[in-house]
């Protein structure tokens, strides 16, 4: 795990860091499972892009300074960059669910501490983003069992 430094810092670097890496594993998916992975991983930006928005606002709102470079996203990231090539339906999920559980660690890290503080405004955000992640890692192992990879209701929400 990252140093003690600003862990709403190193959120907001794992955002930024997550969204390039779902625009090369959008971009790059081949397969019989093309179209079902490729709206996944739209959607999935899609929300990282509002939230990645979200955490720099309550920083601002609490007088912290946001991370704004791509020097500071990469030094202070959790999130493994991976290299542009083409991904199969199950290295892409595999990836997902791995960087899931990447931002759902750091999240309820985000949370306790935000709770130790009172600082309710960061507390309720990140519950929602544990809520959200679990939910996408869920879906996501459901979908990487055998013959299991369809866009339901579910995936195809804006969760």
């Amino acid at each position: 795990m990252v140093s003690k430094k600003n862990l709403l810092n190193i959120f907001l670097s794992d955002l930024a860091v997550m969204n390039i890496k779902l625009h090369n594993l959008h971009w790059n998916i081949t397969g019989s499972d093309f179209i079902i992975i490729h709206k996944l991983t739209e959607k999935l930006y899609k929300k990282l892009q509002e939230q990645f928005d979200s955490v720099a606002e309550i920083m601002k709102m609490q007088n912290e300074k946001p991370f704004a470079t791509m020097k500071d996203y990469l030094e202070n990231t959790n999130i493994e960059e991976i290299e542009s090539r083409d991904y199969s339906s199950y290295e892409v999920l595999e990836e997902l669910n791995s960087d899931c559980h990447t931002l759902i660690d750091l999240a309820q890290q985000i949370r306790n501490e935000a709770n130790k503080k009172d600082n309710f405004l960061v507390a309720n955000l990140f519950e929602e983003y544990i809520s959200v992640y679990t939910k996408k890692s869920w879906i996501i192992e459901t979908m990487l069992q055998e013959g299991n990879i369809t866009l339901d209701e579910e995936t195809d929400s804006d969760d």
